[in-house]
């Protein structure tokens, strides 16, 4: 056993020379390269060692004022950090993404609507002739529920289940139909020996809920901080879409299932707590008719599941248990009381919504350092130089006085560069920040009395004067713009993005014009990164009750950004073509698969094969300055084919201002149909068929 050290370790010089003895030497070396033979006393009493010491005593402060976490520098006199102001964002918040997956989709629905025991989703690309992007949702209710409350239940679950999908949705995909899946009862019936001290009544509700668990199964939920207490990650956990009542694991996703058989359900039953044998089971289905295997392969898939037919009496207990030759003789009651028990602790993990409280105690917490006091290399002087608070004698006579003030203001020109150092530490969560009013990246400290003794009699003019000057002179070597793009490059990568936007310097009028729209373009960024990244391919939310705003396309807020254009808004609908001629930087995305038929006839418009599979248009009008450029038109492309998911296929359109015009009356039209509480299939066709041939025709024009 090695035996621990018994002595205190040497400290080591700093490796970068930046200790005490290493700048004294670095000051010696440069001194000496500066005087050459003029001064070669380098004793321990001569003043510029003096000076040169003190200067390095202070230096080090500040060397060590820089090897905090960085936590210490973001904190707050409170010991806060204001992650949001820092565009750092909490785990919880930035590793859920919008639903991608069909599994993604059926986590969703499970985790708001508390009724469904399970969710499947069929994407009508899987059937012939069906339309891509296209899904159909089938939502199983419990088992145990009435018939009266399944039905009530039932009516309104098309409606809520519509209402999640259509805000969640993705571009180019639509809901074509919601289903609530039929049941058919099964019973089980049998006989089964039981051992030890277990009450027969638990043992027998335990082999009714595996039976049920079998046939239909249920989806569990776990809690988010047990999983992670059982070492799971916080980006597993809060990996694909958000679940607010708890973790679905991906195992817990039950598939749609159409045979089942006894040796199954046997092998299931023998490892139940109390179990020593089954004798013999068997489906009993709702005509008395016996068998070993159910079948529902002659049934439509997902439109009907099998479930457990749970006794209602005790001559309907159809499993017997007995013991060493024994038959018990169980009430259903006490039956019926634990199987509810068990049931009830089910439902109840999924109805407590599970909080993120315990993730605020693993987030950054930091010191505050009060980093830009400074504290004065002149206090540190002997008396005899006449530095510090007590000065020069009053006896003294004037030559004295002066030089002491001569040599104090020679050292300001040290201690500003010094306390200048310290405010820039102090103020690193200004400059790492999304401020939108800042406009200086370095900062300055006023040096009064209270921090140099007697300086202000050193000054030329008042203290607020002087701190103006400072403040001027700093400014004037302060690249702000270029500094402060780079600090927010920096906060961009740490996001995972890039926003350089150099390309649209070209088309901006100055350049001190472009570069604060270009750094007011990056805070937005910043600002909004989660919902961006989130909802990069979000498509809009046709159920919202808030009019026509169509700006919840993640892929029209990315592309409004990237292209600059948060800063050009949008006019009023114009109500004639010369009113429409004003410059408008209306951006729109039109889904095509959104205007497919909703009835059984066709348009009468002759329509292309593929013009609604995975096809959006994008409209831009082409009266800007910056719209009518040909150069910007090809960037405008080019970055929507990079932001554009990979499987759509996107049409981009520059409108003059009449079909400008005609195209927003319309577009309008459709949407206000679209958005319809109850929206009339026959007057929703007749409101797409126009916008569908002005696409059309728009193409055609285009292409010619």
């Amino acid at each position: 056993m090695k035996m621990p050290e018994s002595f205190i370790k040497r400290i080591q010089p700093d490796p970068d020379g930046l200790d005490f003895d290493g700048l004294r030497k670095e000051g010696i070396r440069l001194a000496q390269e500066a005087s050459g033979d003029v001064w070669t006393d380098y004793n321990l009493h001569d003043p510029g060692v003096t000076l040169l010491e003190a200067i390095c005593y202070a230096l080090t402060d500040l060397v060590y004022r820089t090897g905090f976490s960085v936590a210490d520098y973001l904190s707050s006199e409170e010991r806060k950090l204001d992650f949001k102001q820092q565009a750092l964002y909490r785990p919880d918040e930035i590793f859920p993404c919008r639903p991608v997956t069909v599994d993604d989709y059926r986590r969703l629905i499970l985790n708001a609507i508390h009724d469904a025991d399970n969710v499947w989703i069929r994407s009508q690309a899987a059937q012939a002739g069906d339309l891509p992007g296209l899904y159909d949702i089938y939502v199983l209710l419990g088992e145990r529920e009435t018939s009266q409350y399944r039905e009530a239940v039932g009516n309104r679950i098309p409606s809520e289940v519509a209402r999640i999908y259509s805000a969640n949705r993705n571009l180019c995909e639509d809901l074509s139909k919601v289903v609530v899946v039929g049941r058919i009862p099964y019973s089980v019936c049998g006989e089964i020996e039981i051992e030890g001290r277990k009450n027969p009544a638990d043992i027998l509700a335990e082999v009714y809920s595996k039976c049920a668990q079998y046939l239909s199964p249920k989806v569990s939920i776990q809690s988010h901080w047990d999983m992670y207490k059982n070492g799971m990650g916080l980006e597993d956990i809060l990996s694909g879409t958000y679940t607010e009542y708890g973790y679905i694991p991906q195992d817990q996703l039950h598939p749609w299932c159409a045979h089942f058989s006894i040796p199954e359900l046997t092998g299931i039953i023998d490892r139940v707590d109390g179990v020593r044998n089954v004798i013999g089971l068997s489906f009993v289905d709702s005509q008395g008719h016996a068998t070993d295997t159910i079948d529902l392969g002659n049934k439509e898939p997902f439109l009907h599941a099998a479930c457990l037919q749970f006794p209602a009496s005790d001559e309907e207990l159809g499993i017997t248990l007995y013991k060493n030759g024994k038959t018990y003789s169980l009430m259903f009651r006490d039956v019926e009381t634990e199987y509810n028990r068990m049931d009830y602790r089910h439902q109840a993990l999924r109805r407590q919504k599970q909080g993120f409280d315990w993730i605020e105690a693993m987030l950054p917490k930091g010191a505050y350092r009060n980093l830009a006091d400074y504290y004065s290399i002149q206090n540190h002087f002997p008396d005899v130089y006449g530095l510090n608070a007590f000065g020069v004698p009053h006896s003294a006579p004037p030559e004295r006085k002066a030089q002491a003030m001569q040599l104090k203001a020679y050292l300001l020109f040290f201690e500003q560069i010094m306390a200048n150092f310290l405010q820039n530490l102090e103020d690193i969560p200004k400059l790492f920040s999304v401020d939108e009013q800042l406009r200086r990246s370095y900062f300055h400290q006023r040096l009064r009395n209270d921090v140099i003794p007697r300086v202000e009699e050193v000054y030329q003019g008042d203290v607020e004067q002087i701190d103006k000057e400072v403040g001027a002179l700093l400014a004037s070597h302060d690249r702000f713009s270029d500094r402060r793009n780079r600090v927010l490059d920096y906060l961009l990568a740490i996001n995972g993005e890039k926003l350089s936007q150099a390309s649209l310097h070209q088309f901006a009028s100055e350049d001190a014009v472009f570069e604060e729209e270009r750094m007011q373009n990056k805070i937005a960024f910043l600002k909004d990164i989660v919902a961006l990244n989130k909802n990069r391919a979000a498509a809009f939310d046709y159920l919202e009750a808030s009019g026509s705003n169509t700006g919840s396309y993640g892929l029209k807020n990315r592309l409004t950004l990237l292209l600059g254009l948060n800063s050009v808004t949008r006019e009023p609908l114009a109500e004639d073509a010369a009113e429409s001629s004003k410059s408008r930087a209306a951006m729109h995305i039109v889904e095509h698969v959104l205007l497919r038929p909703s009835g059984a006839s066709a348009y009468n418009t002759k329509i292309p094969d593929n013009f609604y599979s995975f096809r959006i248009s994008i409209i831009f009008p082409s009266g800007p300055q910056r719209f009518a450029n040909s150069e910007f038109r090809k960037l405008a492309e080019e970055t929507v084919r990079m932001n554009c998911p990979a499987h759509i296929h996107a049409d981009l359109f520059w409108l003059d201002a009449e079909q400008t015009h005609r195209f927003d009356t319309v577009h309008e039209a459709w949407l206000e149909r679209k958005r319809a509480a109850e929206p009339n299939g026959g007057e929703l066709d007749a409101a797409a068929e126009p916008l569908i041939r002005f696409l059309l025709d728009a193409r055609e024009l285009r292409n010619q």
